[in-house]
């Protein structure tokens, strides 16, 4: 009763704080912004957070980016409360102004939509809390690039991108000799089932979203457990080959699907293969990243109980 007692007194001891007070303030004004200049990203919302949106459109990895950067944000919110307690200076508030303008004035689409809102909320955090708002920066710039780069490989490399995950694909099949042709980004075949299918392999089928989503991952992960530059630049490039990989490997599996299976097992293996490959390969990243930044080479040691210290002396004192 205490203990709950003291932590309610903290809270309220919290709440009256000036950085508390500016929080708020933070709060109202975002969401007046948001309802005022974004009414479509509020309008769209129930539709964006939808199951059939996100997995049926693959849009999965922009709303998992953003998860990770706020589980990343909790991570570091005593560092960031500790910044919001400085005293400000007015060159923040040009900048916050611009930040709000620039999300203001950008065009609506459906795949920036939660960018805007966010942008907007930022630039009014940093008016209020100054160099606050460095880790909220990079996170935002982390999650602004992942959505960006899918859109900009199909816009400025959708032919060439795509063939990087068409020739060694289809060369691999023909390897094996089985019946695929393919044709520009058309592949041919017919399944075992009977049915002669045709299947486009597109520049997002190639996956550069996923690999937008490894290079957000590795972002944070640099953030929270730097490493020589030398290395971590290994490791970049190591991840990119293995993200670009497993992504043949799942192409592979889909087509492999489809020839023995048929055209409804071929799209479902292309929905849901993404879902399972991607987070293996990463858990194996995981593993070597941390082995390389020194996590997993040292165990803890076990602490030495009493009894232990007990026999030690014992040991000592009989000369054994």
């Amino acid at each position: 009763m205490t203990t709950n007692v003291s932590k309610i007194e903290n809270y309220g001891t919290w709440l009256r704080t000036k950085a508390a007070m500016k929080l708020g303030i933070w709060l109202t004004i975002s969401l007046a912004l948001s309802l005022i200049f974004f009414q479509k990203f509020w309008i769209n919302l129930p539709s964006m957070l939808s199951p059939a949106f996100v997995f049926g459109q693959q849009h999965a990895s922009p709303w998992g980016v953003l998860a990770l950067c706020l589980i990343f944000l909790c991570f570091k919110r005593e560092e960031v409360w500790e910044k919001m307690h400085e005293s400000l200076s007015l060159t923040f508030v040009p900048i916050g102004l611009g930040l709000i303008a620039g999300a203001v004035l950008m065009p609506f689409s459906p795949d920036y939509a939660v960018f805007q809102v966010l942008l907007a909320s930022l630039g009014v955090f940093v008016i209020l809390f100054g160099k606050a708002a460095k880790i909220p920066f990079i996170l935002l710039a982390i999650y602004s690039f992942a959505i960006s780069l899918p859109l900009a490989i199909q816009r400025f490399a959708e032919i060439p991108y795509a063939r990087t995950a068409i020739v060694p694909v289809m060369s691999f099949m023909n390897m094996l000799s089985y019946p695929f042709q393919y044709e520009g980004q058309w592949v041919h075949f017919t399944s075992l089932t009977g049915e002669p299918m045709s299947v486009a392999i597109t520049t997002a089928c190639a996956g550069p979203a996923t690999m937008g989503v490894f290079m957000a991952l590795f972002a944070l992960m640099t953030l929270d457990m730097p490493l020589p530059p030398k290395k971590a630049a290994w490791l970049f490039l190591f991840g990119v080959a293995g993200t670009w990989f497993q992504n043949l490997v799942r192409l592979v599996v889909v087509l492999l699907v489809g020839y023995y299976l048929g055209e409804q097992a071929l799209w479902t293996a292309h929905l849901w293969t993404i879902y399972g490959l991607f987070p293996l390969w990463y858990l194996l990243f995981v593993y070597i990243y941390f082995r390389q930044s020194g996590r997993l080479k040292h165990a803890p040691k076990l602490p030495v109980t009493i009894t232990d210290r007990q026999e030690e002396s014992h040991e000592s004192y009989t000369g054994t």
